[in-house]
């Protein structure tokens, strides 16, 4: 019982271990399932204990008894061999039933499915390693060949295979020992390993080598690799070419090695000594590059040389060009492969204090967190990215700027919101007019209609405040995008807000003194007048809530106002005359052309007298005496105050406002204008409705018998206790002063 035990325990270590371990002491690996068989070994599939993916090698002993030599002679030599070109060991343990290798995730060499470029590496990596294992190790691997080379996930070529190795020169070398166990070996080995007594050297390799580019090239080589072909399988070995001879003669140009290729990973694997313009010259042209190269074998050899050549200071100032590269090659990677080798080199290389990596970074952010978990993005790459907003160098708060754009759409609502929107906000304000400019345009973009995730309530209270103060920047291209950015985001503010706060402060800008800025505000305003105007068809026809009767002092202001822009004129006169014509009546007579209602007093803001004419109260005593009985006409215009213009009088007609004749020769005699000055004032109707007046010659007027500055009574709504509802409450001038004391007012006559 205790032997069938042991044997099972063995084989369920084998094949999947016990309790989540191999259970296999001093060997921290999982032996998972059977992958392939190369000889002595069965090759699996395992993890280690950190979850990396391995290959485990594991001899039977049991079932090879005469294998054993050979596989113990493998698991030492693979101890002490560390090279690029060699199969990478990770760990190894024997036992009394077995014999355990872990390596790098490798499968055996398939010639099958090949690419000639992979295949042109793959024999200088081959030569390569032999001829560190000839020259520097001084050892003979004895059996090279397509079992002995392995690939790894990137398409690399590993030699493996040392079970035949020995020292140069050993007296009872184990190839000769062994040699006749190895399936196959007769037929391949070279032909001085017969001859007894002759020690072997590196041209047993070189011999091994000519076998492995007969298995590559069955029918016909490439040109030139046939006559290096030829010197590797002399049979003299002393005029046999060794594994480094054919990797000098292969790379000479136009040589079988010298592809663009093989030069860029060979540039790669010895980047680190060559001086600066070499390595500025060769990542400058090896993003175009690389996209002829094999794509596994670029994702996953030389993406992450790339990345760490970035991340550890060996790409000098090419820092753009590398990316550029990095971000060609990962283009096509999955997002399982990205988060796995590009991902955590850029989470890394964010927070790296290089200000030349880090705008390198933010030239090609876009293209290096497509890939990318948004979580992961927020948590550990945002908060680097929003220290860029304050940074000391102008460049790269423009360049955090500009990739904003990038970052909006990965980051989320909330954060977008509450932070990143925020800084934005803040570069408004920059000292460099530059940053200012782009980060308006970055608003824009994020806050048009379709833009990912700016609520209304962030473009109401933080950004149109933002807006509003650019619209007042001296520098014009603020300007500009200011407005261009207020037009794309008019439809989502509120017509009442654009109506009130934003087309007062862009209508300035209409006669700006840039061009670019008065057609960038006349596009604005022409948005938000349609905005404005889509709002108001939409408004009811009144907010006022419906009331009882009232007086026909309110009747007659509704009149009023319905009369359009005449209104106010005539109410301004019937106020200042209220005492002597009631409201009503004026109202029921306004269809009639009178005199009185074509003289008014200017409302409330607008000046009294026209240019060039000056009132002169000083010297007069008393104002002449007018009947206190009210009525509807007035002959002479010395009855009412000087704030009655000499153009007051009048009409109101379909193309707008026009003057009248009704005040004939006396009026115009008192007012001291002569016959021959009937074209000073012209009115002429404008586009809108209203009136233009014209001063074609100043006019000259005399001084009246009395001139009083007359302030326009206020009519306030009488209520139901009244006695004469339509009956407007007087106010005289009272203490006001205009050049002198207060003076009485002539019309108070009629109150």
């Amino acid at each position: 019982m205790s032997g069938l035990s042991s044997y099972l325990m063995s084989t369920l270590s084998r094949v999947g271990g016990l309790g989540g371990s191999s259970g296999i002491p001093d060997f921290p690996f999982v032996v998972g399932e059977k992958v392939a068989t190369v000889w002595p070994w069965t090759i699996h599939a395992g993890t280690s204990t950190d979850g990396k993916h391995v290959s485990i090698f594991v001899f039977d002993k049991p079932r090879g008894t005469q294998y054993v030599g050979a596989a113990q002679n493998a698991l030492r030599r693979m101890r002490t061999l560390r090279h690029p070109g060699v199969l990478r060991y990770m760990g190894g343990a024997e036992t009394s039933d077995a014999i355990y290798i872990a390596t790098e995730r490798i499968v055996p060499l398939d010639l099958n499915d090949r690419n000639e470029e992979l295949v042109r590496w793959g024999l200088f990596r081959i030569a390569e390693a032999l001829r560190f294992v000839n020259e520097d190790c001084k050892l003979v691997h004895a059996n090279v060949c397509k079992d002995a080379v392995f690939v790894t996930d990137a398409g690399e070529w590993r030699l493996g295979g040392l079970e035949l190795m020995d020292a140069v020169g050993a007296e009872r070398p184990v190839y000769r020992e062994m040699g006749s166990v190895v399936p196959g070996y007769a037929g391949r080995m070279a032909p001085e390993i017969k001859v007894q007594g002759v020690q072997g050297t590196a041209a047993l390799d070189g011999w091994g080598l000519a076998e492995l580019i007969s298995e590559c090239y069955t029918t016909e080589m490439p040109l030139g690799l046939g006559a290096l072909h030829a010197q590797l399988r002399n049979n003299n070995p002393k005029l046999r070419m060794a594994a480094h001879g054919f990797v000098e003669a292969a790379q000479r140009s136009g040589g079988v090695l010298d592809t663009a290729f093989v030069r860029a990973c060979r540039f790669l694997e010895s980047v680190t000594v060559k001086d600066s313009h070499e390595r500025a010259e060769f990542f400058a042209g090896l993003g175009a590059a690389a996209a002829e190269f094999p794509r596994m074998f670029a994702q996953r050899k030389m993406l992450p040389e790339l990345l760490t050549l970035v991340e550890f200071g060996g790409a000098d100032n090419g820092h753009s060009a590398v990316l550029a590269s990095v971000v060609q090659i990962a283009r096509d990677m999955d997002e399982t492969e990205y988060s796995t080798v590009v991902a955590p080199a850029v989470v890394r290389l964010f927070a790296s204090t290089d200000r030349a990596l880090r705008f390198a970074l933010l030239e090609h952010a876009t293209a290096l967190l497509h890939g990318m978990h948004d979580d992961v993005v927020v948590a550990s790459v945002y908060p680097a990215f929003a220290t860029g907003f304050g940074d000391a160098a102008p460049a790269i708060r423009e360049a955090t700027v500009k990739a904003a754009l990038s970052m909006a759409p990965r980051v989320g609502s909330k954060t977008l919101n509450s932070d990143l929107i925020k800084h934005l906000v803040r570069a408004v304000a920059d000292a460099e007019p530059g940053i200012r400019t782009n980060s308006l345009i970055c608003i824009g973009k994020l806050c048009a209609k379709n833009g990912p995730g700016v609520t209304d309530t962030s473009l109401r209270y933080i950004v149109c405040p933002a807006l509003l103060h650019a619209l007042r920047d001296v520098f014009p291209p603020v300007r500009a995008a200011a407005l261009a950015v207020s037009g794309a985001c008019a439809m989502r503010w509120d017509a009442v807000d654009v109506a009130r706060r934003v087309v007062p402060a862009i209508s300035p800008l209409l006669v700006d003194g840039e061009r670019p800025v008065r057609v960038a505000a006349a596009k604005a305003i022409n948005v938000m007048v349609a905005h404005i105007e889509g709002h108001a068809r939409e408004m009811p026809e009144t907010v006022a809530k419906k009331m009882d009767k009232v007086g026909a002092q309110a009747e007659a202001v509704a009149d009023l106002a319905a009369n359009g822009w005449g209104g106010w004129a005539v109410s301004s006169l019937s106020s200042t005359i209220s005492g002597a014509i009631s409201l009503a009546s004026s109202v029921s007579q306004s269809g009639a052309r009178s005199e009185s209602a074509g003289v008014r007093s200017e409302p409330a803001g607008v000046r009294s007298e026209p240019s060039g004419i000056r009132s002169e109260p000083s010297g007069l005593s008393e104002p002449p005496q007018v009947s206190q009985r009210p009525s509807t006409t007035i002959n002479s215009p010395t009855a009412v105050s000087t704030s009655i213009s000499s153009n007051a009088a009048v009409s109101q007609s379909a193309g707008g406002w026009e003057f009248n004749d009704d005040w004939g020769e006396d009026a115009a005699d008192a007012w001291g204008i002569d016959d021959n000055d009937d074209d000073s004032w012209n009115a002429q109707p404008n586009t809108t409705g209203g009136m233009t007046a014209v001063a074609n010659t100043p006019v000259k007027l005399a001084k009246p018998a009395a001139i009083t500055p007359v302030i326009k009574p206020v009519v306030k709504p009488v209520t139901k206790k009244d006695t004469n509802p339509v009956q407007p409450r007087r106010k005289g001038l009272g203490a006001m002063k205009l050049g002198g004391g207060a003076k009485s007012n002539p019309v108070d006559q009629f109150l």
